[in-house]
C-alpha cells in the first residue's frame, strides 16, 4: 500500500488494530477515527472532502495508543505463572494482560476481565479433583483473588477519569482518546448503558459482556 496522505495512513493503522485486536477493518477504522473525535469513520471522511485534516498528535498509531494502557509489568504479551498444590493435588496459575486461568489434572477455571462474565470450568475427566468442595473452594479463592488483582492494575492504568464518574454522570472511555460521556452504546447488542454501570463492569457492556472495544458514546451503526 503506497502511503499518499493521512487518510492511507490511518487505513494502514485500522489494518494492524484489526489483526491485534481480532476485530473487523471497519471496527478498527471506527475507532480510529472516535480517537480523532469523529463518530465513525465516515464522519471523518466527510471532514476531510471539507478541509478537515489531523494534528500532528493525531497522527499517533493506534496500536501505540492501545500500548499506553498497559504498565511496565503488564502487556499483550505478558503471562505470569506460578505453581502450587492443595492438599496435594497440583493446580497451575496463569495471570495475563486481562484474564486468568487456574488448571490441574483433568479441569480448568478461566476468568474474564468482565465481572459480569461467569467463570468457564471445564471438566475432563470424570470423577475429577473439582468434585471435591473443599478442593473447587480453595481453587476459586485462588483464581477469584488473582482475577481481581488484574481488575484493579487495569483500574490504575485507566485511570480515574475512566473509572470515577464526574458529578455529571460522564466518564472517559479508557480506550478511546478524548471521549467522553454519560451514556454509552454496545456495538455488539445495541444496549444502551451509563457510565456507572459500565466502571462496575470494567467497561463491559453490562448486558452481554462485549469488550470495551464495542463501547462508544455514539451509536453510530445506527444511522442511515
Amino acid at each position: 500500500m503506497t502511503i499518499q496522505n493521512e487518510l492511507d495512513l490511518f487505513r494502514s493503522y485500522a489494518k494492524s488494530l484489526a489483526r491485534k485486536l481480532d476485530i473487523t477493518h471497519t471496527d478498527a477504522l471506527n475507532i480510529i477515527a472516535m480517537q480523532r473525535r469523529h463518530p465513525n469513520w465516515v464522519a471523518l471522511m466527510k471532514a476531510w472532502d471539507k478541509g478537515w485534516r489531523p494534528e500532528r498528535h493525531e497522527l499517533m498509531d493506534a496500536n501505540e495508543e492501545s500500548s499506553l494502557i498497559e504498565s511496565s509489568i503488564r502487556g499483550f504479551d505478558k503471562v505470569k505463572t506460578t505453581q502450587g498444590n492443595i492438599a496435594g493435588e497440583p493446580y497451575t496459575l496463569e495471570v495475563y494482560f486481562d484474564e486468568v486461568l487456574i488448571s490441574g489434572n483433568g479441569w480448568g477455571i478461566h476468568f474474564g476481565h468482565a465481572p459480569s462474565e461467569p467463570a468457564e470450568i471445564e471438566k475432563l475427566t470424570s470423577p475429577n479433583p473439582l468434585d471435591d468442595k473443599a478442593f473447587f473452594s480453595q481453587v476459586m479463592k485462588i483464581a477469584v483473588e488473582a482475577a481481581d488483582g488484574v481488575r484493579e492494575a487495569i483500574t490504575k492504568d485507566w485511570g480515574a477519569a475512566a473509572m470515577q464518574p464526574d458529578k455529571d454522570g460522564r466518564a472517559k472511555h479508557p480506550l478511546f482518546k478524548d471521549v467522553f460521556s454519560a451514556e454509552w452504546f454496545c456495538l455488539h447488542c445495541d444496549g444502551q448503558s451509563d457510565s456507572a454501570q459500565l466502571v462496575a463492569n470494567m467497561w463491559h457492556c453490562p448486558k452481554c459482556s462485549a469488550t470495551p472495544i464495542d463501547i462508544f458514546a455514539v451509536p453510530f451503526w445506527t444511522s442511515a
